[in-house]
């Protein structure tokens, strides 16, 4: 006996074909993930204070094609390489060249050190930390003859730091150049100091020994060392400094105090960039 089966073949439901809305949201996914990796890999990263030098120099560096692309002799639509980049350093020049001048000038007229809380050479060690009581006890006319003395010979040497530091600025290559402009907000400062601290401190230390023997500075102290010692037993060893060696140690001190503020007025101020090449290096405005 034949039976007949009851069941029914199964019938497959056909595939869903995608619609137009779908190809278009999966386009958009697509389109805004490669937006998104294109964007991060736009990033500066470099810190929003350097950014405008940054981007400036940034934008004259040849662009190295992919290990997988070979070089091209190519040349790019742009001002050539080494146009710019000698643009920036004669432009970072200039700004030290101005800068230098400026700080030497102000170190050097009649109360640039004594009359400059920032750069005032001070009474050395424990005289300096007794100042009070010495002026307390009837020593106020010996501590202040003795600071003047101490702060016009700073004065007085201060001119000869001017050729040492233009010869530094000349020195300064493209590299050193670009180093400093994307550097620390005073590495202009630090570059001149690493280069001309040391000659400067060797051109100041006769000059301003030869004026404190002039002006009777290593009497003045002798006295009020004695004096203090007498009143201030606690001071028995303020004798024993190298006076013209402190003093030439302040002197340097405080002329790079002065240039590292002529520095950052540069970086910071437009008003400061007085010529077209700094404007053109460091900008119009901020």
């Amino acid at each position: 006996m034949l039976l007949l089966s009851t069941r029914r073949p199964s019938v497959r439901a056909p595939a869903m074909q995608p619609t137009v809305d779908d190809t278009m949201n999966a386009r958009y996914r697509l389109a805004g993930a490669i937006a998104l990796v294109c964007a991060l890999g736009a990033l500066p990263t470099l810190a929003p204070a350097q950014a405008p030098w940054a981007d400036r120099l940034k934008g004259t560096l040849p662009v190295v094609p992919p290990a997988s692309e070979p070089a091209t002799d190519e040349a790019t639509p742009s001002v050539p390489v080494g146009v710019e980049h000698e643009t920036l350093a004669a432009g970072l020049k200039e700004a030290l060249a101005i800068g230098s001048q400026r700080a030497v000038e102000a170190a050097s007229k009649t109360d640039g050190y004594l009359g400059n809380p920032a750069i005032r050479i001070p009474m050395p060690g424990l005289l300096d930390d007794a100042s009070s009581m010495l002026r307390g006890i009837g020593l106020g006319r010996q501590v202040d003859a003795f600071e003047k003395s101490m702060n016009r010979a700073a004065e007085k040497a201060a001119p000869k730091a001017g050729g040492i530091l233009a010869d530094a600025v000349r020195e300064m290559t493209i590299d050193d150049a670009r180093s400093i402009l994307v550097g620390s907000p005073d590495g202009a400062t630090r570059f001149l100091r690493r280069r001309a601290g040391d000659r400067i401190a060797d051109e100041f230390r006769p000059i301003i020994a030869d004026s404190m023997q002039e002006q009777g500075v290593t009497a003045a102290f002798s006295e009020l060392s004695e004096q203090a010692k007498q009143r201030l037993p606690a001071l028995e060893t303020a004798d024993a400094l190298d006076l013209p060696e402190y003093v030439t140690r302040k002197s340097v001190d405080g002329l790079f105090v002065l240039l590292a503020e002529e520095e950052k007025k540069i970086r910071a101020d437009p008003a400061a960039r007085t010529t077209d090449l700094l404007r053109e290096v460091f900008g119009d405005s901020d």
